[in-house]
């Protein structure tokens, strides 16, 4: 289940990755390359200045929300089946690392191509690791609701 999911998350943030040399050609010479965004939390006054609210709102549900259930899994999935990984400092540092890498693979692949068909963006970054620490409160309140009951209380100490 975590291959599909690790797989599934490659292929929704990295590919398709753009081969047909018109196209990038084309991308290139129109600068239809997208802009990499270093300002945290920058979504929230792009999402404003759109002329209609609905669709500044639909922009920002898609980012925000997008991001942190993108990565939930990684916070519930990584302490299930890794018992080393079992703090929320541990998951998270795995949970940063994963969506750094995918950053900068992001941005690395527009300066291969030659234009930014996918961008690095912090606001993808803090939210992923959003995703991962709801995803591992979740875990964790799930674990202490079944492990009592599931185990008895008076079998705990045997």
């Amino acid at each position: 289940m975590f291959t599909i999911y690790i797989s599934s998350l490659i292929s929704v943030t990295i590919f398709p990755l753009p081969i047909q040399k018109f196209l990038i050609e084309t991308m290139i010479e129109d600068q239809l390359g997208l802009k990499h965004n270093f300002i945290p939390f920058k979504i929230f006054y792009e999402a404003m200045s759109f002329g209609s609210l609905s669709y500044g709102l639909t922009i920002l549900l898609n980012q925000v929300v997008g991001n942190i259930i993108l990565f939930l899994p990684m916070g519930f999935v990584l302490p299930m089946i890794f018992t080393n990984i079992q703090t929320i400092r541990k998951v998270t540092f795995i949970g940063f690392l994963a969506s750094l890498s995918i950053e900068l693979f992001q941005a690395l692949a527009g300066l291969w191509i030659g234009y930014n068909y996918r961008v690095a963006d912090i606001d993808d970054l803090i939210f992923n690791v959003l995703g991962t620490v709801i995803g591992f409160l979740i875990w964790k309140l799930l674990y202490k609701v079944l492990n009592k009951r599931i185990v008895p209380s008076n079998m705990k100490n045997i």
